[in-house]
């Protein structure tokens, strides 16, 4: 069991708190990516194409964005389908991806869950996508209804395309700060997002952040597939952003003379991202050092 350090909670202690005691911990905007869903769904028994996998899809998406909401979260920033997913020659895929996104987004019963939850949903640069016609006018009632939350979702069919439209808007309209940059282009202001989620390989693409949403992005990628998060997972992710990542001291005296405690750690050639392959796929190396373990137990490397 982890021990508690200052006022920093132990991790046991942390998982079973009131929620009301987590909200304030959370940040107001995140970034929220699921690949793999497919696979995700393979482990579940769904039949990876047709209306299975899209009924299934699209449940689970919505459950995982619920979650995100219950812990306060006032702006998720979720990139839906990018370019990858977009040139793809699986047979009748990209038809399927336009199906999906007009069924899950633009049908009246998913208009009607989004207005009771209280969502306001968006797709930044829809208007320019002639697929999304219907959905971007479907969605039009959710935002004419009370407010929990904003879920801003990015479908993004080739690449550097989101860019291109903010660089032609801010053309348009010179602007001479971030703030004013992202009212613009999103119609609102939007706090910087500084927690990242996503799946697999750790890797950072400019069709995975959103022109000017960005902030110092705490970042993390889930190994299971597909819409896997749940309640306890994203508990021990708050609890890494809330206090495990909190290591700077504005004051750092004597703090690197402690490292040497850990020699035998920081001597070891860890690189976080390399991997090996499981059949098609790519999975990461293990990283645990021997002893490190034995000194987390004891406490003596929570310091």
């Amino acid at each position: 069991m982890e021990t508690a350090v200052g006022n920093m909670p132990s991790l046991e202690e942390f998982l079973n708190l009131p929620i009301e005691e987590v909200v304030p911990l959370v940040p107001q905007t995140m970034l929220y990516y699921v690949s793999g869903s497919r696979r995700g769904a393979a482990l579940d028994g769904v039949r990876t194409s047709g209306d299975e996998y899209k009924h299934w899809a699209n449940k689970e998406m919505m459950r995982c964005v619920s979650l995100l909401f219950g812990y306060g979260i006032k702006h998720v920033l979720m990139p839906m389908v990018t370019p990858g997913s977009f040139s793809e020659t699986t047979t009748g895929y990209r038809e399927f991806l336009w199906d999906w996104i007009n069924w899950g987004l633009a049908r009246e019963e998913a208009i009607k869950f989004f207005v009771q939850q209280g969502w306001h949903v968006h797709i930044p640069f829809g208007e320019n996508i002639p697929e999304l016609k219907r959905v971007m006018e479907q969605l039009k009632a959710t935002v004419q209804a009370p407010k929990r939350g904003s879920l801003w979702i990015f479908i993004v069919p080739e690449q550097n395309i989101l860019w291109e439209w903010a660089l032609a808007k801010l053309q348009t309209n010179p602007v001479s700060n971030t703030q004013a940059a992202i009212k613009l282009l999103y119609g609102e202001e939007i706090p910087l997002a500084t927690l990242y989620l996503d799946f697999g390989k750790p890797i950072i693409s400019s069709d995975l952040l959103p022109p000017f949403l960005i902030g110092k992005l705490e970042s993390y990628w889930s190994q299971e597939p597909g819409y896997s998060l749940n309640d306890k997972l994203f508990r021990h992710i708050l609890y890494d952003f809330a206090f495990t990542r909190k290591t700077w001291k504005e004051d750092k005296s004597g703090r690197a003379e402690q490292a040497v405690e850990y020699r035998n750690v920081w001597e070891n050639d860890v690189v976080l991202g390399l991997g090996t392959r499981l059949g098609p796929f790519w999975y990461p190396q293990p990283t645990t050092i021997p002893g490190i373990i034995t000194d987390i137990e004891n406490g003596s490397a929570a310091e």
